[in-house]
């Protein structure tokens, strides 16, 4: 079921263990040669195949595009919330759907930027809708990385941000959008780490021109591959979840 192309009379009449999806993305920077509506282009064309594959198992909202994207913003055309004001519009979005009934809920999400606040948003969630017996569970967009990897030439290291994966993918929905006499490997700038410990910088200062990882062995036919194995993927686990129990409270 897609949310937004029904209306609230036929949403109502759902059942509430219906799995509940929830993308969140971002409309940031992608390097010199992809859109800066990468991640939500991904996240979306994911979904809408997860519906696909298990159609009367999940509601699926529409991919939220503003996310947490304040390590881009030195880039033009980056849109970004504060990570407070992330926070609170993912907390107020779930809400929304719990108070409507619904108890299982997935994040799905496909930005690296949001990964921080979706971990205190289940923290939040558990604190609001604890008693509820609402369920909230939250994973990446993409296929688990030894599933990427057989498509992949590159392997992980090649990806990051508007790597192999990434572009494979926009060429495969969105070929017309990709600059493809600028691909060029970018990366970390050597001397920004510290072994054992974790930092956080602006991508700016972290890269040439905003990218990490190798764009040039990207295809349209590994991006076919990759979307379809992430679908997969995610698919797979809809009817765990619709299967849970709710935990018993005392």
């Amino acid at each position: 079921m897609i949310l937004a192309e029904m209306n609230s009379p036929d949403i109502d009449a759902l059942p509430r263990d219906i799995v509940v999806i929830v993308p969140f993305a971002s409309c940031e920077q992608h390097s010199t040669h992809l859109p800066v509506f990468t991640d939500s282009m991904i996240a979306g064309e994911v979904v809408r195949r997860v519906h696909e594959r298990c159609p009367d198992d999940v509601l699926v909202l529409p991919v939220m595009w503003l996310g947490y994207s304040q390590h881009h913003i030195r880039y033009p055309g980056t849109l970004s919330a504060s990570s407070e004001t992330h926070l609170a519009i993912m907390l107020e979005i779930i809400s929304c759907m719990v108070n409507h009934g619904f108890k299982k809920i997935l994040i799905i999400n496909s930005h690296g930027g949001n990964s921080g606040n979706i971990s205190v948003l289940l923290q939040r969630l558990m604190q609001r809708f604890g008693d509820t017996g609402a369920q909230f569970f939250s994973r990446s967009a993409w296929a688990d990385g030894s599933k990427l990897d057989e498509i992949r030439e590159l392997g992980g290291g090649g990806s990051g941000h508007s790597g192999e994966t990434e572009t494979s993918m926009v060429l495969a929905m969105r070929p017309d959008l990709v600059k493809t006499d600028r691909l060029d490997a970018d990366g970390e700038r050597e001397g920004m780490r510290v072994a054992g410990l974790n930092s956080y910088y602006r991508f700016d200062q972290r890269t040439r021109h905003g990218g990490v990882g190798d764009p040039r062995p990207a295809s349209a036919e590994k991006g076919e591959r990759m979307l379809d194995a992430s679908a997969d993927d995610i698919a797979a686990q809809i009817p765990q979840i619709r299967s849970l129990q709710p935990f018993e409270t005392k």
